[in-house]
């Protein structure tokens, strides 16, 4: 009987423990389903706030202001580069180029590049330019003005210190580079040319061309030397002097206009013997005249009074050794790109002075020039030099009117 009551009694607070704790766990359930409802509540609203929001972003940018348009348009413009280093330059046909600018004269643009070398493009190819160095420009009206180039559009633009200039593209008529050195401001271009035979015929020829520019927005001046030593071995193999000769033209050239320009100064030197020249000298003033300036063809013409100073080796008996007579000096010169590796340089001076000075004279250099390398072509010149009026020596012996040469050698240029 007691061990009965004893086991009730066990039964009992297990049945009690038992429905306390399915009272909590009852409880912690229902809990548990009340945050689940109130999670998938707060979810359906996120849900439904979200969708909202971007029906009302879709709503705004149907009814987006023209302005709003605008500025959506200006992020999807064309690249344009960020000019650090290089000066950057855009033709019409949207095409780049990276390098440096030269110049820009008479509407055509020289433009080096380290794989294409050096362009000259036609001015109104390109649409955009932008210089990483200052750079001086030469407008209509004004003096020049030095600064950060940039070119858009029919806009000039230049900043610099004092801030920000605009000018009309049309009105402008040259830029250059302002160059931190005095180097960047020229251009260089040497040839050498040299045979020697030995054997049974001993010869030397020598001929070389020197060709500088120092190129500024308003000005430029250039400086042309060429010359031809030629010496022949006699019976003894002594060498002996058949031809020399030297020419030095300079002039300093200031752009009024786009094609106009004055020359306040030129000179001209020229010695040779075998033309029983000691040294004649012209200097003068002058003005000229682009005619067609493009990417592929220019062609310049000048002219303008001179006083020429001729200096004679020996004269007849009676007769002055140094002549001084006014002179009117004509040039012209032209240069034209055949193809891309090929180039045609054509150079005319025409010198007319009374008789006692030689009268008519000329000097011709037809060169055509064949690239080779980025910084080297062959050349191909033909010369002729011309006195129509030439003055006998103390012999009576007058040389002969013309001289004909023809030389070929290496360009090296800078």
């Amino acid at each position: 009987m007691r061990l009965f009551k004893m086991v009730q009694k066990i039964l009992s607070l297990v049945l009690c423990y038992f429905l306390s704790f399915s009272a909590v766990l009852a409880g912690d359930l229902s809990d548990t389903k009340q945050e689940i409802k109130q999670t998938d509540a707060e979810d359906t609203r996120t849900a439904e706030g979200e969708l909202l929001k971007l029906e009302q972003a879709a709503t705004r940018q149907e009814d987006m202001p023209v302005e709003s348009a605008d500025e959506d348009e200006a992020s999807s413009r064309p690249w344009l580069p960020a000019a650090k280093e290089f000066d950057w330059v855009q033709l019409t046909s949207g095409e780049w180029l990276k390098g440096e600018i030269k110049s820009m004269y008479n509407d055509s643009l020289e433009f080096e590049s380290d794989k294409l070398d050096l362009l000259n493009i036609d001015w109104e190819d390109v649409k955009y330019l932008k210089s990483y160095r200052a750079s001086s420009i030469y407008v209509e009206g004004q003096e020049p003005v030095t600064g950060r180039l940039q070119i858009s559009g029919d806009r000039v633009t230049i900043t610099n210190g004092d801030g920000i200039q605009e000018f009309e593209r049309l009105k402008l008529i040259s830029l250059s580079p302002s160059g931190d050195k005095e180097k960047d401001l020229w251009a260089v271009k040497f040839t050498l040319g040299l045979n020697v035979q030995g054997g049974n015929t001993n010869q030397l020829d020598y001929s070389s061309k020197f060709n500088a520019k120092r190129r500024t927005a308003k000005s430029r001046f250039t400086f042309d030397y060429i010359g031809n030593i030629s010496k022949t071995g006699n019976e003894s193999k002594v060498l002996t002097e058949t031809v020399n000769n030297n020419r030095i033209l300079s002039s300093m050239n200031i752009y009024a206009t786009r094609y106009f320009f004055y020359t306040p100064v030129f000179v001209e030197l020229y010695r040779d013997p075998f033309q029983n020249i000691a040294q004649r000298m012209s200097i003068g003033v002058g003005l000229g005249y682009t005619l067609l300036d493009t990417s592929r063809f220019e062609w310049h013409v000048n002219g303008g009074p001179a006083f020429l100073s001729t200096r004679y080796i020996s004269v007849q008996q009676g007769e002055r050794q140094k002549i001084d007579a006014p002179a009117l000096v004509l040039g012209t010169d032209v240069e034209t790109e055949i193809s891309s590796s090929l180039d045609f340089i054509f150079k005319y001076n025409l010198q007319a002075s009374k008789p006692e000075s030689g009268g008519y004279a000329h000097h011709i250099i037809a060169t055509f020039e064949s690239e080779i390398t980025g910084s080297l072509d062959f050349d191909i010149s033909i010369i002729w030099d011309r006195i129509s009026q030439p003055t006998k020596d103390d012999l009576g012996v007058a040389p002969d009117p013309d001289d004909y040469r023809l030389t070929v050698g290496i360009t090296y240029t800078y």
